[in-house]
């Protein structure tokens, strides 16, 4: 179409991919030295090349490129954007207030672009005022973590206003952004997994590392690696923590705080997805008492791989309560209803509270369910056997895999089931035991799932007999709850 050179290829599928895409709003996250930045200005170019010409065939554009702060603006986006204009002959950039670059010029097909980018920073609310007069076909959000959601909707309010629809009214108006993975409590993260507004869409690129055996280790899916220098991505492993090394370039939606994860193996691009139950086989469910009563639910594979369907999470209730909803949500569901389902509490629910004489196993039992405690509640044990699954293949496999559905479970495994930091001058230390945060109660019911169903006991002779003799009373009826209880 056009005379005009640019030598680009996209470096990786999830690249390419947001290049095909239609939609509105286009969003690229990745990690560090990924080609994002790279490949929206190409987007940027290419919209401004494909516009709608109006009647006098002319292609007209206007794009704002926005940053955080100024000084990231011109030392990054703008510098970067520069060089690729440069490089091509393409345009005149304007050192003004704001910068810009401008570039009228004609295409083979008789057309001409006529195409202006506004360089702008938003350092907070203030900066508002800067987009209330702007008039935009297209919109690039460059590091979009760093921007606030309301500046974000005031930007996306002034983008198709331009060209007027009365001059074209078939005009092409777009939004795109970069980022990093943000945190997992991030407006973000929120679009990404839970909102997921109709005509946007999020491509998240592969990790550019990973944990092998406990060491961080180049990824070979990572995209754009042919134009970073060799061993890039392992020095940027050495000296850092791992929440950092997991956000920035295992491109993980981590929770980041200044604890130390309970489940530092845990990894989302690795140990969620989606899946099917096997009908043949019972389910498992794991419980934590208290106040705040948690469950996850989850099925044991012929092949010793787990998979966690569900999980119940609440806040001030019963065991008796509790009981109830865990009952109603396994036979109120068309699916679940046909299984055999096992279930294991934390060993101490045997225990009477100080104001009943009932234990939570027994306000259990009164609402319908037949659980037995868990062989142990020794936090190491129970933490191993959750540590042996995120660290093992199953035929290639990860041997567990947690359902994109379980949004508390993944937070919590993603850090924000911690150690605490205990601040001490000039070292890093922190607590001998978990905070007990809204996540950890449904983490913790994850290890009674598995500690119960006879991971990270096996070494222990007398647990062992012990699980067989429950295993029998299993079988023959005594315990547990057998399908048509649902019926």
């Amino acid at each position: 179409m056009a005379a005009v050179r640019i030598n680009y290829q996209a470096q990786g599928c999830q690249i390419l991919r947001f290049h095909e895409s239609s939609a509105f709003f286009r969003t690229i996250i990745g990690p560090l030295g990924s080609g994002k930045t790279h490949s929206c200005i190409i987007e940027v170019l290419l919209q401004v090349l494909h516009q709608t010409p109006d009647r006098n065939r002319v292609r007209r554009s206007r794009v704002a490129v926005v940053r955080n702060t100024y000084i990231d603006l011109m030392n990054t986006i703008t510098k970067d954007f520069r060089e690729i204009v440069e490089q091509a002959d393409l345009g005149t950039f304007k050192a003004s207030t704001p910068p810009s670059w401008s570039a009228i010029f004609p295409l083979d097909d008789g057309t001409t672009v006529d195409a202006e980018v506004i360089f702008m920073a938003f350092d907070g609310p203030e900066d508002q005022r800067k987009a209330r007069g702007l008039q935009l076909s297209g919109l690039y959000a460059n590091e979009l973590k760093e921007l606030s959601k309301d500046n974000l909707d005031l930007l996306l309010s002034r983008v198709g206003r331009y060209p007027a629809p009365a001059q074209v009214p078939n005009a092409k108006h777009f939004v795109i952004a970069d980022s990093n993975a943000p945190d997992r409590d991030h407006w973000l993260a929120k679009l990404v997994f839970d909102e997921k507004p109709k005509d946007y869409a999020f491509f998240i690129q592969p990790p550019a590392v990973r944990k092998v055996n406990g060491a961080w280790q180049a990824c070979p899916d990572a995209e754009n690696v042919h134009n970073l220098p060799h061993g890039y991505y392992d020095r940027l492993t050495q000296a850092k923590k791992d929440s950092w090394i997991r956000q920035n370039l295992a491109n993980e939606f981590v929770f980041h705080s200044d604890g130390r994860p309970v489940h530092p193996d845990f990894s989302e691009h690795t140990h969620v997805g989606e899946f099917t139950l096997d009908p043949r086989l019972p389910l498992s469910v794991g419980i934590d008492f208290g106040r705040t009563p948690a469950a996850t639910l989850g099925q044991k594979q012929h092949n010793g791989r787990w998979l966690i369907w569900q999980e119940l999470v609440t806040e001030n209730m019963s065991a008796l309560r509790f009981g109830e909803l865990l009952k109603k949500m396994i036979g109120g569901d068309e699916l679940l209803r046909n299984y055999q389902v096992e279930f294991t509490g934390d060993p101490a629910g045997n225990q009477q509270a100080q104001t009943r004489d009932e234990t939570p196993f027994d306000m259990l039992r009164a609402s319908g369910i037949y659980a037995i405690p868990a062989p142990s509640n020794d936090f190491e044990q129970r933490t191993t056997a959750l540590d042996v699954q995120l660290t093992k293949l199953v035929a290639g496999d990860p041997a567990i895999l947690i359902h994109p559905r379980c949004k508390t479970l993944i937070k919590g495994l993603s850090g924000a089931y911690q150690f605490k930091r205990v601040k001490v001058a000039g070292d890093e230390r922190y607590q001998d035991k978990p905070d007990k945060g809204p996540t950890s109660h449904v983490c913790e019911s994850l290890h009674y799932m598995l500690t119960g169903a006879g991971e990270g006991w096996l070494h222990d002779p007398a647990m062992v007999a012990e699980m067989e003799q429950i295993a029998s009373d299993l079988e023959s009826g005594r315990l547990g709850i057998p399908a048509h209880c649902f019926e």
